[in-house]
């Protein structure tokens, strides 16, 4: 793999073979036209429904009750809750529904999953919006602990995830997210690999081997796993490399201005990228203690019109050589880190507790704002991160952890166009608790979490004096079941976060964004109340309807921060100033989702969620998603398994200030998958399509949505083999 690695060449426009295939795709299908009628918006949602409908009545003799509740662990609890035994707002993919899905983003990955958006910054970056809310008010953890990456400075940079490498993702809302810090205000994604085994291998060797092609950017992706080991040692290895090509679209990627647009692609979108990961754990009878090394390098465009550079875009040619000079003119992403990770837990480490899980991780991590073949904005961050807990034995029913968690971070940015210091020490240290009963059908779970932030930026700033944050968050849940078919759920939490980095110390042109940061470091902590009702109907015998679950919750979060545009601008960078400021908001919405089994091989998923947020003076929270509806036809026979799946979202009315409405969209998507019957269990030969309608999407939560729509129709095609 590693001669892949060393300086291949970029490639800015379709080869013929990729062109063909896309063609021949695209052939079938012609472009919709925008702002249909609302009848005929939602036909094809309609004609799924008939679909489903028509084969109940051919098949009703036939019906017998397939959707059984899956008993997965989260990860994510150190008490190893059940997802399947609460209606807690809680989602995990993992095994076949996991490959099925993966892609190479997080947010793509988890598209169509209830309360779960993109905020999308062009193919390079997919970072996930829970019920509304992302960057620094969701967490997301690689295998327990932060990423400890620049995701949440900037919209523009990617997280450090590998979907195509994860064994299992959760994603966890409301509550339950306490004890993973201020950070995780908003919710928590949680992607769970094996880089350190805890367990000792069933078999000396195993492995998987995976390679895809995607049409739609020439996208060309392999991954392969090893995981071995005996007796009391176990060991893990994997690696991967990607490379695409710009991102097809339909139509132009700027309508507004067609002068300058690109037509049918978007320009400097395209990427490579490649990961490798080492670990190995010695196993005892009490426990176990591990190590990893993850190394990964990840460059990638940011789209055309995303930057000031970009105003004097060349034309569109047809030959690559013409291609690859533009793109040297373009605004490019190089990253790279190197993270250590060590794992550990012991049973009965001391009277009264049951085990300690241990967990540490160190990030050196560097990315560079390529401006040509130059180096403009350097981002460097030097970064620990370190979690212990204490898991109690059972007193009179109640079970829970006591533990610590500690945060000391070095970052900053140099550079003409660095908006945040050069160099900021970050410390965070939290403690928390949090506790369990469980009675014959109900239990109670209570949690407290207290931690202090404190922020020294270096002296390239007038003020450099440290700014220091308290925070304290708890939490109180009730959950009670009706003859194990109605399960009901009722959680308050208040959870307070403290300003982040750049929140507080921002002064500088964002280029990435178009518009010149100031922070402001007299920002208090925002507090956040809330309110989670959860619902979920598990009939014992089931017939067509076999489950239904429903989730409301709504968010009172006082001196809510948020950047505000305030009509002045930069006299040196001519950008617009956004300054950080506070004022209160109010977040609610509803997550729907049911299933209904068809007959023995067809099922039915239908699906919803809306969130809605306003400031309580008046106005719009900006770049929250659209309601949506959904639903997804599966087939499941012997020999193989497919699905269509269709989202279909409203138009966005409830913009922020300035910011225009988008339209709504139908997404139609579609995949079929074929065990293999070579090698080991999980040897998979699959095809998926996306966005079959060729619509032009353009997300309401996307600082890019008018110059960077979501990929046209494309398809993706692959292999997995395992031994």
């Amino acid at each position: 793999m590693k001669h892949l690695m060393q300086n291949p060449r970029l490639r800015t426009e379709p080869s013929r073979a990729g062109s063909e295939l896309s063609h021949a795709v695209n052939s079938h299908a012609e472009s919709p036209v925008r702002n249909k009628p609302t009848t005929f918006r939602f036909a094809p949602l309609a004609s799924v429904v008939m679909l489903a409908n028509a084969s109940l009545a051919f098949n009703a003799h036939a019906l017998k009750p397939q959707h059984d509740l899956e008993e997965v662990i989260v990860s994510a609890s150190p008490i190893h809750n059940q997802h399947s035994d609460n209606a807690r707002p809680v989602s995990v993919l993992s095994g076949d529904e996991l490959r099925r899905n993966a892609a190479s983003t997080l947010a793509d990955t988890l598209t169509g999953q209830v309360g779960v958006s993109a905020a999308s910054f062009g193919p390079g970056v997919g970072n996930p919006i829970i019920r509304g809310q992302s960057a620094n008010r969701v967490k997301v953890m690689q295998d327990n602990l932060d990423t400890l990456d620049a995701s949440n400075t900037s919209a523009d940079h990617a997280n450090t995830t590998e979907p195509l490498l994860a064994d299992q993702i959760e994603i966890l809302r409301g509550p339950s997210t306490l004890r993973f810090g201020s950070g995780a205000i908003g919710g928590v994604v949680n992607v769970i690999d094996n880089r350190i085994p805890s367990t000792s291998p069933d078999t000396p060797i195993t492995g998987a081997v995976e390679t895809r092609y995607s049409s739609v950017n020439e996208q060309v992706a392999s991954v392969a796993r090893i995981d071995g080991g005996s007796d009391q040692f176990a060991w893990h290895a994997d690696g991967l490399y990607r490379d695409s090509n710009n991102v097809k679209i339909p139509g132009l990627n700027n309508p507004s201005d067609p002068d300058e647009a690109s037509d049918g692609y978007i320009a400097n979108t395209h990427s490579r990228a490649d990961a490798y990961s080492l670990g190995a754990s010695w196993i005892g009878e009490r426990g176990f203690i591990g190590l990893s090394v993850n190394q990964q390098h990840n460059l990638y465009g940011i789209p055309a019109g995303a930057h000031s550079h970009h105003e004097e875009e060349e034309e569109h040619h047809d030959e690559e050589e013409e291609h690859h000079d533009e793109a040297g003119a373009s605004i490019r992403i190089d990253m790279q880190q190197t993270r250590y990770d060590l794992k550990g837990e012991l049973k009965a480490p001391l009277p009264g507790f049951d085990k300690l899980l241990v967990r540490v991780a160190h990030n050196d991590y560097e990315h560079t704002e390529l401006e040509g073949q130059e180096a403009g904005t350097r981002f460097n961050s030097d970064a620990w991160e370190g979690r212990a807990e204490l898991v109690h034995s059972e007193v009179d029913g109640w079970q829970g952890a006591f533990g610590f968690q500690l945060t000391d971070r070095d970052y900053g940015a140099e550079g003409e166009e660095a908006f945040i210091p050069r160099m900021t020490h970050i410390h965070n240290a939290g403690i928390f608790w949090i506790e369990e009963k469980h009675w014959q059908h109900q239990w109670l779970e209570i949690g407290l979490r207290v931690e202090q932030q404190r922020v020294n930026p270096d002296a390239s700033r007038v003020n450099s004096s440290s700014v220091r944050h308290n925070a304290g968050s708890a939490s109180l849940g009730y959950h009670w079941s009706l003859n194990d078919i109605h399960q009901f759920s009722i959680a308050l939490s208040r959870a307070e976060r403290a300003p982040s980095m750049e929140e507080l110390l921002s002064d500088g042109a964002h280029i990435a964004t178009q518009t010149y940061d100031l922070g402001d470091r007299e920002l208090d902590n925002e507090t956040s109340n809330n309110l989670d009702l959860g619902y979920e109907w598990t009939p014992q015998n089931p017939g067509l309807l076999t489950d239904i679950k429903v989730n409301l919750f709504y968010n009172q979060i006082v001196d809510y921060i948020y950047q505000h545009n305030t009509g002045l601008e930069d006299p040196a960078s001519e950008l617009p100033i956004y300054q950080y400021q506070q004022q209160d908001a109010n977040f609610h919405g509803i997550e729907l989702e049911t299933h209904l089994q068809l007959s023995d091989a067809l099922s039915l998923r239908l699906f919803a969620d809306s969130v809605r947020a306003r400031f309580d003076a008046g106005g719009d929270v900006p770049r929250i998603s659209p309601n949506r509806v959904g639903a997804e036809l599966t087939v499941t026979q012997p020999g193989w398994y497919g699905s269509v799946q269709l989202i279909e979202a409203g138009r966005q009315t409830h913009t922020g200030s300035g910011e225009e409405p988008t339209d709504g969209y139908t997404r139609l998507n579609a995949q079929v998958s074929v065990p293999l019957e070579v090698g080991a269990a999980g040897s998979l030969l699959f095809v998926r399509a996306d966005n079959l309608l060729d619509e032009d999407i353009r997300h309401a939560t996307s600082f890019l949505r008018s110059v960077a729509p979501e990929a046209g129709r494309g398809l993706t095609a692959g292999v997995r083999f395992a031994f």
